[in-house]
């Protein structure tokens, strides 16, 4: 496909930019997606609001409500998902919601007619996307339909050969920067198909092929591809893999060119940057290479850019350290804003990271610093098939005293982790990302792992340790760490929950009593009774001091469950 094929953002809503009867999902034509832009825009302008947040899990309908509310002259701001923390942080930024979000606005079925549209102006027409939060809370970054415009020229330019007229399909949400761009705003732009649902089990890609295909995913959905799938199909019609939100580990990178027959290509940016870089690998990491557009330098080890994906024409700073590679492009060394003070010293945490990686023992590892009265360096880890065996073994504290042994000389003693998780996955987002505030949540559980003594159908018997690490601690009783009574209400449900398979909503609390305060370090028998007939739990939690809390909840019963 030439370059000069590709219709520019803001020209997507002319109907005379291209025939009616273009495809543009495999259900749906131009003419299909105008209509649908027409009566999104209908909509929109009938609210007097001008920011909307905007959150749709079909890629089509999202496109034209993205669009339509463009045309209406609103501002879209698009949340990563749609969990009550996230919706109430965007109350005081926005007017109204539209699209699949609780009480919100929806364009109307009956056709509009979209022969008013004109062309966008691509300096008016703005959108606010937010950042994984990989150091803290997700960060609003306000974007242009000309910065927009800009990458979709570059990716275009770079790989619009490779892609031909392939159907694009991916595993990653549009409502980041990355799949908006991908998924959404480059195929309409290159006349290219895009599916508009997103795939999230591998099951799906199976049955992919071996019709002329793209897959847009994340690194955390290529280094989990199962040996024991049927991978000839998806195969046989994959023209491109692209991978973004971090880097891909060596072995992933090959076992996809080894399953799949494609090198993955990696593309290196960040919501605030727009796209930087790319470099394509089949084991082995290349140097990454520019961006069409993008030029780059390095100043005191910092990469720095400068790139019309930017806001500012100007020399942007990141903060990647990064070196300059023998034969051109660049290779980075971890994050320079991942130094922490410990003791009047300053640490890297990637340098620790790093040297952990590179241990046999583990697959994955994360280093963070968990704030509190004394910063505590923590390590959230994927264990390899040794690393299993030897957790097996030894436990969770031999394991981490091997690798303390690893880091020694590596790192300073003060430097050396405290505390350790070993899981079967780091946790992540919609896009695939693992954020500072995920790998946190980590050693901020919410209950403590239950020992179970007895699990019958109508009784069970447990204990918890009630460690100082609980999430229930934080924000409660600062002048002692007490556990308040509703954490022991929601401990018994959730545990309710996992011994009798209870549903329903809680409706009300009966004879419900507190008796002695619960402090870390305390051991609590918990004994739970569930009587299915009425939908009730009792519940009892004791320990040497005597009974803490007692009572019985009362559910939905399942004939008036939704």
């Amino acid at each position: 496909m030439v370059p000069e094929a590709r219709i520019p953002l803001g020209d997507l809503t002319r109907v005379d930019a291209t025939p009616p009867t273009l495809a543009v999902t495999p259900e749906h034509d131009r003419s299909q997606f105008l209509a649908r832009v027409a009566a999104w825009r209908q909509a929109f302008a009938g609210h007097s609001g001008r920011n909307h947040a905007l959150h749709l899990d079909d890629s089509f309908e999202f496109a034209a409500a993205l669009f339509g509310g463009w045309l209406a002259g609103k501002v879209l701001w698009l949340p990563g998902d749609t969990l009550p923390a996230t919706l109430d942080r965007l109350r005081s930024e926005v007017d109204g919601w539209a699209g699949d979000l609780p009480g919100a606005l929806k364009a109307p079925e009956v056709p509009a007619d979209p022969t008013t549209a004109g062309a966008l102006d691509p300096d008016a027409c703005r959108l606010v996307l937010f950042t994984s939060g990989s150091t803290g809370e997700p960060g609003a970054i306000g974007k242009t339909l000309r910065q927009l415009d800009h990458e979709v020229g570059a990716l275009e330019a770079q790989f619009g050969a490779t892609m031909g007229d392939a159907l694009v399909q991916g595993t990653v949400s549009h409502q980041h920067i990355y799949g908006l761009l991908f998924r959404v705003l480059w195929p309409l732009s290159a006349r290219r198909r895009f599916a508009p649902r997103r795939l999230a089990y591998n099951e799906e890609l199976t049955v992919l092929g071996p019709a002329p295909l793209v897959l847009v995913a994340s690194p955390a959905h290529l280094k989990r591809l199962p040996e024991n799938q049927d991978w000839r199909s998806l195969a046989a019609g994959l023209r491109a893999v692209f991978s973004s939100g971090g880097p891909l580990p060596a072995d992933a990178a090959h076992d996809v060119r080894r399953l799949w027959g494609q090198a993955a290509i990696e593309v290196f940016g960040s919501t605030e940057t727009g796209g930087i870089a790319w470099r394509r690998s089949g084991g082995a990491a290349p140097p990454w290479l520019p961006l069409p557009g993008v030029s780059w330098r390095l100043a005191d080890g910092l990469l720095e850019l400068q790139s019309p994906h930017l806001a500012e024409a100007g020399w942007f700073r990141t903060q990647d350290r990064a070196i300059a590679a023998t034969g051109g492009g660049f290779e980075l060394r971890g994050r320079a804003d991942r130094i922490v003070k410990l003791e009047e010293r300053r640490i890297s945490l990637s340098a620790i990271e790093r040297r952990l990686q590179a241990s046999p023992l583990l697959d994955e590892a994360r280093v963070l610093a968990l704030p509190g009265h004394r910063i505590l360096v923590a390590v959230a880890a994927v264990p390899s098939a040794e690393g299993r065996t030897r957790l097996d073994q030894a436990g969770r504290a031999g394991l981490a005293s091997m690798l303390r042994d690893w880091l020694a000389g590596h790192a300073e003693a003060i430097a050396l982790p405290r505390r350790w998780r070993f899981v079967d996955a780091l946790p992540v987002d919609a896009q695939g990302k693992t954020s500072e505030r995920r790998l946190a949540d980590l050693f901020r559980p919410h209950l403590p792992e239950p020992q179970w003594h007895e699990r019958a159908p109508g009784h069970a018997r447990l204990a918890l340790e009630v460690t100082a690490d609980l999430a229930a601690f934080e924000g409660h009783f600062p002048q002692a760490a007490v556990l308040p009574g509703v954490a022991l209400i929601d401990w018994a449900v959730r545990l309710g929950r996992d011994a009798f398979g209870v549903r329903g909503g809680m409706q009300r609390m009966e004879a419900v009593k507190f008796q002695h305060l619960v402090r870390p370090g305390a051991r609590l028998q918990v004994e739970l009774d569930w009587q299915p007939a009425t939908a009730q739990l009792g519940f009892r939690f004791t320990s040497g001091q005597g009974v803490h809390a007692s009572g019985r909840l009362r559910f939905a019963p399942p004939e008036d469950e939704a």
